[in-house]
């Protein structure tokens, strides 16, 4: 029997942890996209929600941007309670969200655009040293963009994460991130990361029980 076959054939028969064995045996006879969908499928089935919205997101997050994706992904935030939870509360937290869930043609676009705009609006400018420091201007877009993709990381927390006002046991616990939610990590040092996004959970967490998008 085929692999897609035997997976079709388990997760009708209602056996949704040997259908999850047979993804993760055979993950390389899967398009990427819909091997994390069909495992957060079945983890939302066998009630392990955490791991669904991590395999719903990542499939998102590698193309497969279907109603049902959606669906799923919708139904099991709310089941996880965090919704209001992840809420952005500044723009910062917006942009950088933005530039993380976009791809990286999208900054380099956005300047392309700004300066064909700016190269129509101002061709009558004459002093190249202005020209110049509008093209720079142009580039920051992409530029901020690609700075943010290399310093900061979404991810979905596995399991509950105790937020402290510093990287180390020594100091506070301030919040906590709770199972599923998801975050936006920057910083890290010596086994502990820094928790950018959302704002209302910022501090420090140890390097572990999350999964990076």
């Amino acid at each position: 029997m085929k692999v897609q076959e035997k997976y079709k054939s388990l997760f009708e028969d209602g056996k949704y942890k040997d259908a999850i064995d047979h993804l993760k045996e055979y993950e390389k006879n899967f398009d990427p996209s819909i091997f994390h969908y069909n495992l957060g499928v079945n983890y939302a089935l066998v009630n392990e929600l955490p791991l669904s919205r991590y395999h719903l997101e990542k499939a998102e997050a590698l193309g497969f941007k279907s109603i049902k994706t959606m669906e799923s992904l919708e139904k099991v935030k709310e089941e996880l309670g965090v919704v209001g939870v992840e809420t952005k509360s500044s723009f910062s937290e917006q942009v950088t969200s933005f530039a993380l869930d976009s791809s990286i043609a999208t900054g380099a676009n956005i300047s392309l655009l700004l300066l064909l705009f700016f190269l129509i609006k101002f061709k009558s400018i004459k002093n190249y040293w202005l020209r110049g420091v509008i093209a720079i201007f142009c580039t920051f877009p992409f530029v901020g963009q690609f700075y943010i993709k290399n310093n900061y990381t979404q991810a979905i927390a596995i399991e509950k994460l105790d937020v402290l006002r510093g990287p180390s046991a020594i100091f506070e616990q301030t919040q906590e991130i709770v199972p599923g939610m998801s975050f936006i990590l920057s910083k890290k040092i010596e086994g502990w990361i820094y928790i950018y996004s959302p704002q209302s959970h910022s501090g420090w967490v140890k390097n572990k029980g999350y999964r990076k998008l």
